[in-house]
């Protein structure tokens, strides 16, 4: 009965944004006393430049489903050769995507030759990470966009040695890419927002984070925790990530503000062990090694810095009203099985970085 009182149209608002109106869509709802209400709705036309693979290429997937669930209509432009990354995650959950309307387009996002026609409203930059890969799409929706996003790093931040938890206003490395491509957006004088994740879990990830730990308690492995073992990260559920970013289009507070998006909950590199072995119902055994002593190549060994590695959120709970939904203790049982499920415990997998890491644990 409620369905079919429903009346749906679209509107032009009388407000303007860079030169042209800001799309909206009006409800008419019958409340329960018979009488007619009207709630609008915003619905922009936004653009996802996503990146090839990574920590963060799974991040313009959720993004797109929670942009398209909140009525705004949705374009991918996602670098790299689509016939490569398709069969791999989280590019081969498009499809779905695709489902409920989003278009996808596949090219450097640095071509603007490969840039999607039409207007956009909002632009997410989730590819780039220096000038070269971001000033030709900066440049190309200047003046002609509400709200542009660049999608950064934490991992820009200065450590002080002092501080453990992350800032926004915490010096960031000059010498970073991403602090390159901040300043331009600012002195370019663009409705920008910057947003500065962690590290981040969840489903169709193209980088490890539970999963190194599962790789060794699952095939009963010792895991090798750098010393001391007590060092805080943040580990944060893509949804939560995806929440947080889609909280942009229509805010206007958001403009010229830097948010660090992690979980607003820490946990140590030796209570990843032991909670997840609980979730997996084992036991787990843990050694400690020096880092310098165990002499490994970059990106070689554990998946994560081997300092403390979390952020504070206030201000995007203060500013944008973000709350996340997750836990990693409390997502680790479906990690676990979800882990199980992709066959990865019949893959085999190279253990050597962890013997010299044993080699030399205390």
């Amino acid at each position: 009965m409620t369905g079919s009182m429903l009346q749906a149209c679209s509107l032009r608002s009388g407000s303007f944004t860079s030169g042209r109106p800001i799309a909206r869509s009006s409800r008419h709802v019958m409340s329960r006393t018979g009488r007619a209400l009207c709630a609008t709705v915003r619905a922009d036309s936004v653009l996802i430049a996503n990146t090839k693979g990574g920590g963060h290429a799974f991040i313009g997937l959720h993004l797109a489903k929670q942009l398209l669930d909140n009525g705004h209509s949705v374009t991918i432009l996602n670098d790299g050769d689509e016939a490569k990354c398709k069969t791999k995650a989280p590019y081969n959950q498009y499809d779905s995507l695709q489902q409920q309307g989003a278009k996808i387009h596949w090219g450097s996002p640095s071509d603007t030759s490969a840039i999607p026609s039409g207007d956009f409203d909002v632009v997410y930059d989730n590819n780039g990470k220096d000038m070269d890969a971001c000033k030709p799409l900066i440049d190309a929706f200047k003046g002609k966009v509400s709200h542009y996003v660049f999608v950064a790093s934490a991992g820009a931040y200065v450590p002080d040695g002092i501080h453990a938890g992350l800032k926004e206003g915490d010096k960031r490395k000059e010498s970073a890419g991403h602090v390159a491509v901040e300043h331009y957006l600012e002195s370019e004088q663009l409705p920008y927002t910057v947003f500065q994740p962690l590290y981040i879990y969840g489903p169709h990830t193209a980088k490890d984070c539970e999963q190194w730990f599962l790789d060794r308690i699952l095939r009963d492995r010792i895991v090798p925790i750098p010393a001391p073992g007590n060092q805080l990260v943040a580990l944060s559920h893509v949804e939560d990530v995806a929440s947080m970013l889609a909280k942009v289009p229509g805010n206007k507070a958001a403009i010229g503000q830097h948010y660090n998006i992690c979980s607003d909950r820490c946990i140590s590199f030796d209570g990843i062990v032991k909670a997840a072995a609980a979730a997996a119902g084992q036991e787990a055994s843990v050694v400690h090694y020096d880092v310098k002593k165990a002499e490994l190549k970059k990106g070689e060994g554990f998946p994560f810095r081997t300092s403390h590695f979390f952020a504070q959120v206030e201000k995007a709970k203060a500013e944008l009203g973000w709350q996340p939904k997750h836990d990693f203790l409390s997502d680790l049982k479906q990690l676990v099985e979800e882990y199980k499920a992709s066959g990865r415990l019949d893959k085999q997998i190279d253990f050597s970085a962890d013997d010299k890491c044993i080699a030399v644990a205390q």
